[in-house]
């Protein structure tokens, strides 16, 4: 076996290079992002390998080895940490400067993974306004390494070999992230317990490895077969995959016989993973890693679209040259590596790493403390491009209070309501979050009509009955949904229910191959409390099925029912959209997403809509002719943001619905004046 593999440089080429390409968009890698547990198993393996020997030998140093670490990742990340913050300072929004700011100080500290477990959910930003995300990678092996060495410190003491406790550990880990993955995506994707069997792998490959003998073709076939898996992975997993859980054991068993069975240079395997460009990508792998996302994320912020081919060219150019500058004149000389061509450096001793590395993170830390407190620093900016910015904070003061969210919960029985404080509602909306988007409207309605209105509504959960959201975005659906249907027939005082909700999301899902917003979101999914989940064919029959039940029961009861007709998603988060394009003086009266394509993604859900209102004498409200003229659903009017992100209106956007929204209530009122012709009204 020899000291150096070029084979594993060559195994890291395969593995950041279709990271790389799956964040550029490029075609027919739509699993690129299993690179990542290739590289987890590499570590594992790598890591250990040293620890053991020096542990068997019995100089291990816990100050070597995190020196060791230390040069090895601290210098090129603070390199790429305060481009970004940089880059950042010039082109991001407040907000987003803020969020980068945050993410900068987490990837410092190495919790970058906790806070992006954390930031995620139902109103979190898209990602790509956030070019320190690829950073949980980095934080999940450091936090390893917290553990790991001590462990292995710990069995040797004791005299165990660590083998068999690693490899129960590992067992654990792996089930941990099989049996929840689908149910916990988020917290299965970006927390150490649920990936740390990935790296175990590699750790057990380190221990077990030199008692294992193969004979040449035997080797062969196992290392091709390895390759193929993670290859088979690269061009079949996709968003939709439930992952990691068991999908990932195909990548990193097969990253795992590549380097098992590799060492010996006789193969065609080896050979190929050896070849002169392998190695050198392989070798540039870790700068590679660290610069592609922040250069493609600061492309698609000025660009405001998805790179093209020639895009993609660019971004991966830029990155390979980027990290090649990395590490040649960064990462090398605090490693004490030589690279041809590159000046040579003295060696920088320990106290130095250790000195430099920390006023290195302290220094960033401060700065993104400061931009932090300081709001992103609005000063940058010119005040139409703040001003403009501003309209993401434009929602109801009462929304977080008032909207049951993840695992907050509003009961529905305890509504919030606008109007005589103490009085029973007369007049309800229920719906999703887009309900919420609507409630500044619906304040002020209840002033302007004299009108006690209450609101109902739990963020990505339908107003229907006996349904639950199934893909782990929210919970609770079907106990909110069933409770504030009972509230409202057990509530006679009330005469009228508006419904709203996404109805896109359920049919077809997020507005993920249009604008910036959601790409790459995972798919969404449903299910009937009675007859399982929906079938993916059958979504749209399903979604008006169930909207069906609600306006009958409501219209059995004698309430009054108004269907608010889905309303336009931009695919862009608005109000930054319009700032960035005033920033780079470009006009943005036009800005909208096309008829065309909120037709295609909505007609048949009109249609299905339509239906309900002829059969069960509800109200339309349509949202299209409201928002949208013949060409265009724009994203402002008169210089004023009409949504707060992608898809939620502003105070601005519902304004536009004030007139239907008080033609509903007052007709209800003039019915309620004559009872004998209440249930007969359309």
């Amino acid at each position: 076996m020899k000291a150096y593999r070029p084979d594993i440089d060559g195994l890291r080429t395969i593995a950041v290079m279709p990271v790389v390409l799956f964040h550029a968009d490029v075609p027919g890698v739509s699993g690129g992002y299993v690179g990542v547990d290739v590289f987890f198993v590499i570590s594992g393996f790598l890591i250990t390998s040293i620890i053991h020997r020096e542990v068997e030998r019995g100089d291990f140093s816990i100050l070597r080895f995190y020196e060791r670490r230390a040069r090895r990742i601290l210098p090129a990340l603070i390199a790429v940490v305060v481009a970004t913050l940089i880059a950042a300072f010039f082109l991001f929004m407040p907000r987003e400067f803020e969020q980068t700011a945050k993410s900068a100080a987490s990837a410092m500290l190495f919790v970058s993974n906790l806070l992006f477990y954390s930031d995620t959910g139902y109103f979190s930003p898209g990602i790509y306004e956030r070019p320190l995300l690829h950073t949980w990678s980095l934080a999940i092996e450091e936090q390893f390494y917290i553990f790991f060495p001590p462990l292995m410190m710990l069995l040797a003491a004791l005299g165990r070999r660590p083998g068999v406790i690693i490899a129960v550990l590992t067992l654990v880990s792996a089930a941990l992230s099989a049996l929840t993955t689908a149910s916990k995506p988020d917290m299965a994707y970006y927390l150490l317990p649920w990936r740390a069997w990935e790296l175990g792998i590699g750790a057990l490959i380190a221990l077990w490895m030199p008692r294992v003998s193969a004979s040449r073709p035997l080797r062969e076939v196992l290392g091709l077969g390895g390759l193929g898996m993670i290859l088979l992975a690269v061009v079949t997993f996709d968003e939709a995959t439930v992952f990691p859980g068991y999908a990932a054991l195909l990548p990193c068993l097969g990253a795992g016989l590549v380097i098992a069975f590799g060492g010996h240079g006789d193969t065609v395997f080896e050979r190929f993973l050896s070849l002169p460009v392998m190695v050198f990508i392989g070798l540039i792998s870790y700068s590679l890693y660290l610069w592609h996302w922040p250069v493609i994320v600061f492309y698609q912020q000025f660009t405001l679209d998805r790179p093209d081919a020639l895009g993609c060219v660019l971004v991966v150019g830029v990155s390979i040259f980027l990290a090649w500058l990395s590490w040649a004149y960064v990462e090398a000389p605090f490693r004490g590596s030589r690279v041809p061509g590159a000046h040579q450096h003295r060696h920088i001793p320990r106290r130095a790493i250790f000195a430099g590395s920390a006023a290195g993170m302290v220094a960033v830390s401060l700065v993104a403390a400061m931009i932090v407190v300081g709001h992103g620093w609005e000063w940058r900016l010119p005040k139409e491009t703040v001003r403009l910015a501003a309209f993401e904070l434009d929602k109801h003061p009462k929304l977080r209070e008032c909207t049951g969210r993840f695992d907050e919960w509003r009961a529905p029985d305890d509504p919030c309501v606008f109007g005589t404080p103490g009085q029973i509602p007369t007049v309800m909306i229920w719906g999703d979050s887009h309900a919420a988007a609507l409630m500044p409207e619906f304040e002020d309605a209840a002033s302007r009509t004299g009108s006690n209105i209450g609101y109902l509504s739990r963020a990505g959960c339908l107003p229907v009955t006996g349904t639950e959201r199934a893909d782990g975005r929210n919970g609770g659906c079907a106990e909110y949904g069933d409770g504030a249907m009972a509230f409202l027939l057990n509530t006679p005082e009330v005469d009228t229910v508006f419904i709203v909700a996404r109805y896109a999301l359920a049919t077809t899902g997020y507005l993920s191959d249009y604008g910036l917003a959601e790409r790459d979101w995972p798919p969404t999914t449903y299910s009937d409390t009675q007859t399982g989940a929906w079938p993916e064919s059958d979504r749209l029959p399903k979604l008006l099925h169930k909207i069906e039940e609600t306006v009958s029961a409501l219209r059995s009861d004698g309430k009054r029912v108004a269907l608010i007709y889905p309303i336009p998603e931009m695919g862009y988060r608005v109000p930054e959209t319009l700032a960035k394009l005033a920033l780079q003086h470009r006009d943005h009266a036009d800005f909208g997403v096309d008829r065309a394509l909120y037709d295609h993604r909505n007609d048949q859900i009109i249609k299905g809509l339509d239906d309900i209102v002829e059969r069960y004498g509800a109200i339309p409200i349509r949202s299209d002719e409201i928002l949208c003229d013949a060409a265009l659903c724009r994203a402002s009017r008169n210089g004023e943001p009409l949504y707060h992100d992608d898809d939620h209106l502003s105070s601005v956007g519902a304004r536009l619905f004030g007139d239907s929204i008080d033609k509903v209530i007052e007709t209800g009122k003039t019915a309620l004046a004559a009872p004998a012709t209440r249930n007969a009204i359309p």
